[in-house]
């Protein structure tokens, strides 16, 4: 049995889609709008999206071609480490040196999350922070000219 590629091609509203493919994407391939992905149940898809239009986000609903089949995005689950602190300048120096390594960063009040990096982990230690590493979805900041 073969069946035809399900490209999708445009990104819509998702008010009054009832049915939707989910499409679990690690932070990365969140910004790459083109290629075949995996949908969680199985299912071979395309992105086939107009270039510009910037990240996908958690959330967001994609339709094929044909306007048959709805996609919603979500965040994979990855491997991410942890540090925290209630010294919001120590917080900030870590923020500061792991910007300046071109690490991507997901902010919170008193924490901040990094894809799992052994050469950072170190980086991080010797800075005197306590790692934690767990397995999450990974929402690093957008940069300022996305």
């Amino acid at each position: 049995m073969s069946h035809e590629s399900i490209y999708l091609t445009e990104r819509i509203s998702a008010r009054g889609i009832k049915h939707c493919l989910l499409l679990p994407l690690s932070a990365k391939e969140r910004t790459q709008l083109r290629g075949k992905r995996l949908t969680k149940d199985g299912i071979d898809v395309i992105l086939n999206l107009p270039r510009g239009g910037g990240r996908l986000m958690p959330g967001e609903v994609l339709k094929s071609e044909n306007s048959k089949v709805f996609v919603s995005i979500e965040a994979a689950q990855e491997d991410v480490i942890r540090i925290s602190s209630e010294n919001r300048l120590k917080l900030l120096k870590a923020a500061y040196h792991l910007g300046n390594r071109h690490v991507e960063i997901e902010l919170h009040n008193k924490e901040l999350y990094l894809l799992n990096d052994v050469v950072m982990k170190k980086m991080l230690e010797r800075q005197g922070f306590e790692i934690e590493s767990f397995k999450r979805p990974f929402s690093p900041e957008i940069g300022a000219y996305e």
